[in-house]
């Protein structure tokens, strides 16, 4: 029995985990944005974070880099963008910030919103992007895919 938590454990602490971003226009309600979220997380329990963005206030560099690497998705309609977590590239950024920032790290004095910040820089970078595309249905198929490789 406790071989077998052994291995569950370890295998949990291998497994790839996701982050989804749904984009919409000012005009999606948010009943539909979380329905599609709700269907993207439950699609195979391999998605950490999710996150609503309007795509009209986002940051037009980002989306550039989506059109550009994915030029069949119309920016003009909801799309969902799908990154992998990179926890070793997130804890190496936070180290980064906070050897630049000793002393407020060393009173507990860095806000949490520094973390937040570099998580999101992160987990959301669109020239990392494994897909982007406005089909729901596409972006379910590739999480579960994702999850049965892994």
């Amino acid at each position: 029995m406790l071989t077998s938590q052994f291995f569950k454990k370890n295998e949990k602490a291998n497994q790839v985990f996701y982050h989804v971003a749904v984009f919409t226009n000012g005009s999606t309600d948010e009943d539909t944005s979380q329905a599609w979220t709700d269907q993207l997380m439950d699609a195979a329990e391999n998605v950490a974070t999710a996150e609503w963005i309007i795509a009209e206030e986002y940051d037009t560099g980002e989306l550039a880099i989506l059109k550009e690497r994915f030029p069949a998705v119309d920016q003009q309609q909801p799309f969902f963008q799908i990154n992998e977590i990179d926890y070793t590239e997130i804890q190496k950024e936070v180290e980064k910030m906070e050897s630049t920032q000793k002393w407020r790290k060393f009173f507990n004095l860095i806000p949490l919103t520094d973390y937040l910040d570099i998580e999101d820089r992160i987990v959301s970078d669109a020239s990392k992007s494994l897909l982007c595309t406005n089909d729901l249905d596409e972006a379910e198929r590739f999480l579960v895919k994702q999850a049965s490789i892994g």
